[in-house]
């Protein structure tokens, strides 16, 4: 394989992992940042500590990357 082809497919790798690299790094400081809020107060106080954390690993971030720009 030339060095053209590689690259090349190099580029189409790293473009469906950096969605997936920011889709996770996102998901993570988000979770970090609702832990950090008043709201994780009320949270917890709701529903108890451990039903909350199982909460917040539910949140993920979506990313979607095909979306048309007008």
């Amino acid at each position: 394989m030339g060095k053209g082809k590689r690259l090349k497919k190099l580029r189409r790798t790293s473009e469906a992992s950096f969605s997936d690299k920011f889709q996770e790094t996102f998901t993570r400081n988000f979770q970090k940042e609702l832990k950090n809020s008043e709201l994780w107060d009320e949270i917890v106080a709701q529903h108890g500590e451990k039903c909350a954390l199982e909460l917040v690993r539910e949140c993920k971030a979506e990313v979607k990357t095909d979306m048309e720009i007008e």
